[in-house]
Formats: C-alpha cells, structure tokens, sequence
C-alpha cells in the first residue's frame, strides 16, 4: 500500500518573493496585483480620504520597486512582503497625515460598502442609514486618535493584522504595538460613549 504524501502548496508570498529574487522587474506586476488592494484599503482608512490613498498608494508600490533594485536576491527572497509593503506604506501615510489634516469622510466607499466590513446589517434604506451613521461617527473616533495609535488599531482591529505582523510593519516590540492597539480601542470606545450621550 503506498502512503501518499502531502507536498505542501507555497503561498503567494513565498512564490513572489522568490520571482523577485530572480527579476525583479518581470515579478513586480504580480506583486502589486496581490498586494495593492490591502495597501490601498489601509492607506484610505489610516488617511479617510480616497484620492489622497491613491497617490499615497502609488508612491508605495513606486518605492519599493526602487528598493528592490537595490536589494541582493537573498533578501528579496526572504521578504514578508504584506508587511514590508504596509510599513512603506505606514511612513507615507503617517508623513500624508503630518503634511495635511484628515478630511471628514465617512468610512463608506462611494458604492456605499463599508471599508471596514460591517457584517450586521438592517434590511431596507433605514438599516442603511443607521448603518453610515455608525460608521461615521467611528470614523471620526479613529480620526481623533494619535497617528501611531491610529495605526495600530486600524491594523489590528479593522485589517485584522496578528500582533506579531503589525509590529514588523512598524519596526516596535510586540508590547508596545499591544499597548498602542489597547490605548487606542479604549479611546475609540470613549469616544463613541461621549457621543451617545
């Protein structure tokens, strides 16, 4: 009787990763095809404001493909690729938000899906009201927290990052991104209390 065995599959970042190392310029496409929607959609949640997130967003993808270039294959190869294109995009975004106050948006796409994947939701037009003014006033919450409290609640409570990853993206202890995700859901918390009141 012969035992198959499980030859286990690479996942998209291992096989990219290691495209890169071998040509960079052919393996970029597939890079930013896989990761642009996660770079763009924490880019529009750190800055609330979408054309702003797409320039923010090409910039990214524009550096690290200068970056690239300059790094030896062994390393390509061995990149976290989410996460080193999130701390890219993490710097931008925090010099964006330095640079220019964040607008007042909802945290609604134009089509009226929720960018942060409301999952309760009412039936009809009045569910649909409730449901935006929620999540406005959310938005305004995590609009008032601190840039780097911001960022580690929207990549650990909105993107759903494990602590681990999200303190890769911004290169601090595991202790220290508990924390700011911690400090910045009670703010948010306190925020949206003070408002029901």
């Amino acid at each position: 009787m012969a035992v198959a065995c499980a030859v286990a599959e690479p996942d998209t970042n291992t096989m990219l990763a290691e495209a890169l190392a071998r040509d960079v310029d052919r393996a970029f496409e597939d890079v930013v095809i896989a990761f642009r929607q996660p770079v763009v959609t924490f880019v529009a949640r750190m800055l609330r404001d979408d054309a702003r997130a797409e320039d923010v967003t090409q910039e990214v993808f524009v550096r690290a493909h200068r970056a690239l270039h300059g790094y030896p294959p062994e390393r390509r190869a061995e990149l976290r690729l989410r996460s080193w294109l999130l701390a890219i995009a993490h710097n931008l975004t925090r010099n964006a938000v330095r640079d220019a106050p964040p607008p007042s948006d909802s945290l609604e796409y134009d089509d009226g899906t929720s960018r942060v994947g409301l999952t309760d939701r009412q039936p009809g037009p009045e569910g649909e009201v409730l449901r935006a003014e929620a999540w406005q006033s959310v938005g305004d919450a995590v609009a008032q927290l601190s840039p780097a409290l911001r960022a580690a609640f929207v990549m650990r409570y909105v993107d759903d990052l494990s602590y681990d990853e999200i303190a890769e993206t911004l290169g601090q202890p595991v202790g220290t991104v508990k924390a700011s995700a911690h400090r910045g859901l009670l703010a948010v918390r306190a925020q949206l209390e003070m408002n029901d009141d």
